[in-house]
């Protein structure tokens, strides 16, 4: 849609897109002068972050989002997009079943922490609550909602960047945290 992106990533080697007008920065969410001066000038950020382990307390994402949001108000940057998990949030956690939630109990606290900061900003923020990614193709049958149990819990990677990218232009889920999912 002629938008300009710059890549903050850790590994550029597995960003395999190659476009015009995508450039790649290789930084680490512990240099926080590198984030601010990735983030300055743009119109919005948008925020994947996943945690490393299932198994410890991991928080990747919380202290990232942190340095990210900090960045932004640096730089008078207001628009975010973040990916945050489906069962995440409050009262959240019994759309999950037992085993799930069992497991991934540590990755949702860190998920808890990344959605309070973002809420708490003073940013005009959405905070996409995906379902079990994929590496399917896109099928461009994307159901978003904010509560309950979604049609299907799971979506692909390219359905959801398309939903997170379309967060640019549409305003319908500001300051709120729909559920994304494949709508069958």
């Amino acid at each position: 849609a002629g938008h300009t992106v710059t890549a903050y990533v850790r590994s550029p080697e597995k960003l395999t897109i190659k476009h015009p007008n995508v450039s790649c920065v290789k930084g680490t969410l512990e240099d926080a002068a590198a984030v601010e001066e990735a983030v300055k000038d743009k119109d919005a950020v948008l925020v994947a972050l996943g945690s490393r382990s299932l198994l410890s307390r991991d928080t990747a994402c919380s202290a990232g989002i942190r340095v990210i949001l900090g960045a932004m108000k640096n730089t008078g940057v207001r628009r975010i997009i973040a990916c945050s998990s489906f069962g995440a949030g409050p009262d959240n956690r019994k759309l999950l079943s037992w085993p799930i939630r069992t497991m991934l109990y540590q990755v949702l606290a860190d998920k808890d922490e990344l959605e309070s900061d973002i809420q708490k900003s003073d940013t005009d923020w959405v905070v996409l609550r995906l379902t079990r990614l994929l590496d399917d193709p896109a099928r461009g049958k994307v159901h978003a909602q904010l509560t309950g149990q979604p049609p299907v819990a799971k979506i692909s990677r390219a359905d959801a960047a398309a939903f997170m990218l379309g967060q640019l232009e549409d305003r319908t889920y500001v300051h709120q945290f729909p559920t994304v999912s494949w709508s069958s």
